[in-house]
This record gives C-alpha cells, structure tokens and sequence, in this order.
C-alpha cells in the first residue's frame, strides 16, 4: 500500500444493513452470483471494512492504521472471523459450540483492557474515548469480541437470526428489523422461490407427474 493513500474498496464488498458489529463483522463472508465471496482476504478488503466500520468502532483507527494493514493482520482477523461464524451459528440452530471457537473469543476479549478516557477542550460537550494499550488494529478484534459475547449471552438486546432467503448466508438482528430475511432484497428473493414452488406443486398430476408445458 503507498503511503499517502487509503486502498481503494476491492471489487466485490458485502452489503453493510446496520447490524450490531459482530454480525456486520461475520457477513464479511458474502455472496456473489451464486459464490461466496470474503472481503477479509486481502490486506486491501480488510482495510476496506475496518474503514467502512470505522466510525461505529470505539476504538479510533487512523487513515495510517488502514494503510499499514498486512498479511497477519488479515490472518488474525479472519481467524476471529471465521469462530465467530460458527459461534453465531451454533446459537441460531441451538447447539453445542466448539470449545475452540469459544477460547479463541475469550482469548481475543482479554487482550489490550480498555478504558474510558475524558476528552474536553473548550466550551465544546466532553466525550468519552475509549483507550487501550493494545495496537490499534489488536484493540479493534477485541472490540468485536466483546460485542459477540455481549449478543450470544443475552447481556445485549439481540435477537439474532439466520437469513432464511436462499442462497444468503448473512446473520441478522430480528430484534431490530423484525422481518425473517437480511433484507429487502432476501425477502424478494424469498417470495418469489415460494411463489414458484407453489406453482410447480400445481402443475403436478394426481399420480406425482408433471403437467407437460407444451
């Protein structure tokens, strides 16, 4: 990456819906005309979503931060990435996790404590930043572990599903949309294969065959 400027957004990125971060983070995984696609395999896509997230984070990511991503950056993250997905996953069907998945979170979540910092200058309103002795980047992967766990343990006001549309394989907030799709584009999607499954059981003959469509 030069020095001077922010990589440019690959050629395929996820739609971002609004979700709570950790899902956002879990949906770097997308599809593309029927492939999945993941936007966390390059430097480059990792940048473009840390970027895209950065204001939603309360972590502060500089522009040098997003250029300075490299390969083990992408590692580490696609690491907490992929647990995640199998995390939120065994919580949408009700299962058991893998032990492994839940030591990598908890082992994500204890690095680089953070905590509040008073920033007041001037007759402007004080905010609160949060600090941390980790890297930038570091402080960022426990900052989506901390919201994971907050989801999958209740302690958020959640209500996380999985997409039911098909071929879509995003995670969403039920409790914010309340719809049973991603999105609008899913639920269109939805509609229509059940519109064509409906017709295509009416076509059929008592005796299980199809109607012939010439």
């Amino acid at each position: 990456m030069t020095s001077d400027a922010l990589p440019a957004a690959p050629a395929d990125v996820p739609p971002l819906h609004g979700e709570p971060l950790p899902l956002e983070f879990a949906n770097t995984v997308f599809p593309v005309r029927g492939e999945l696609r993941d936007v966390l395999d390059s430097p480059q896509g990792l940048a473009w979503w840390l970027g895209a997230c950065r204001d939603r984070l309360a972590t502060p990511l500089s522009d040098s931060d997003l250029r300075g991503v490299g390969a083990t950056d992408v590692d580490c993250f696609v690491m907490l990435r992929d647990a995640t997905r199998r995390l939120v996953d065994a919580h949408v069907d009700g299962r058991a996790p893998d032990a492994w998945d839940v030591a990598q979170v908890n082992r994500v979540s204890s690095v680089g404590r953070p905590w509040p910092m008073l920033r007041w200058s001037g007759a402007g309103r004080p905010a609160a930043l949060e600090v941390s002795t980790a890297p930038p980047l570091v402080a960022v992967q426990a900052e989506v572990a901390h919201g994971l766990i907050a989801l999958l343990s209740g302690a958020g006001a959640g209500d996380v599903r999985a997409c039911r549309a098909p071929g879509c394989v995003f995670f969403f907030d039920h409790a914010r949309s309340r719809r049973e799709w991603c999105s609008t584009g899913c639920g269109n999607r939805a509609r229509v294969a059940r519109h064509y499954a409906r017709h295509q059981r009416g076509r059929r003959l008592p005796n299980g065959q199809k109607l012939s469509s010439s």
